[in-house]
C-alpha cells in the first residue's frame, strides 16, 4: 500500500510540473513574441532614421534628387548593407526601382524622388508589411514638424498593393490632408505631427499589415 501511495504522489507532482512548465512555456513565448515586435519596431526606426541622414548627406550640393531609387541607394551606401542582398548588387543586378531593399520586418522599401511642386525637389522613403501595434508606436515617433527636419509629410496606408500605392500618393505634390478608408496622409506643419494616438490607431487599424511612408524636402 505505502508503496502505491507514493506513486500515486509522484504521479501528482509531475502533473503538477508539467502543468507549470506549460505556463512558463506559453508566457516565455509571448514575452518573447512581444520582445521580438520591439526589437524590429525599433530597428525600422533606425533604418528610417540612418537613410534619411544618407540621402541628405548625399544630396547636399544637389538641387534635385532625381534619379533616387533603390538600387542607387545601396550603391553609394544609402541603405545599409543588411536590408539588400550584397550578391545581387555585385553581380550587378541593381537598377533603379526594381532593386530589393527589405525593412526589419522583412517587408518591401521604396526610395524615390518626390515632388512639391514641378521638380523632383524630395524623396520619400516607403516601408510596408508593418504590423497594426508597431505601426502605432512608429506613426506616434516624433519624426520632425518644423522646416528645419525638412519633413513634408507621413503617409499609412493599409489594403493590396501598400508600398506601390502609397509611393504614388507620396511622390506627388501633398497640398491637404487625406483621411480616407484605406489611406492617411498628413502635412507637416501646425499641430499636425507627431500623430495623436487617436489618429495613428485609425490609421494603422487593429490588425493586418500597413505601409508607412515618410517624404523629406
Amino acid at each position: 500500500m505505502m508503496r502505491t501511495n507514493e506513486s500515486g504522489r509522484s504521479m501528482i507532482e509531475m502533473l503538477g510540473v508539467l502543468a507549470i512548465v506549460g505556463v512558463l512555456s506559453v508566457g516565455g513565448i509571448a514575452g518573447y513574441s512581444k520582445a521580438m515586435a520591439k526589437f524590429k519596431t525599433n530597428k525600422l526606426i533606425d533604418q528610417v532614421n540612418m537613410m534619411s541622414t544618407n540621402i541628405r548627406t548625399m544630396y547636399s550640393s544637389q538641387r534635385t534628387y532625381a534619379g533616387l531609387g533603390n538600387g542607387l541607394a545601396a550603391k553609394i551606401g544609402i541603405a545599409p548593407a543588411e536590408m539588400y542582398d550584397a550578391a545581387k548588387l555585385s553581380a550587378g543586378a541593381a537598377s533603379g526601382s526594381t532593386f530589393a531593399l527589405s525593412n526589419a520586418f522583412g517587408g518591401s522599401v521604396v526610395v524615390a524622388a518626390g515632388k512639391t511642386n514641378a521638380d523632383d525637389d524630395s524623396y520619400v522613403m516607403i516601408f510596408d508589411k508593418i504590423p497594426a501595434a508597431s505601426c502605432v508606436t512608429i506613426a506616434t515617433t516624433d519624426w520632425g514638424n518644423d522646416s528645419g527636419s525638412g519633413l513634408q509629410a507621413i503617409g499609412i496606408y493599409g489594403g493590396a498593393n501598400t508600398a506601390d500605392s502609397l509611393k504614388t500618393i507620396m511622390k506627388a505634390a501633398i497640398s491637404t490632408e487625406t483621411t480616407d478608408t484605406n489611406k492617411f496622409v498628413v502635412k507637416a506643419g501646425g499641430n499636425n505631427l507627431p500623430l495623436s494616438l487617436p489618429n495613428a490607431t485609425k490609421a494603422c487599424g487593429t490588425t493586418g499589415e500597413t505601409a508607412i511612408g515618410w517624404k523629406y524636402l
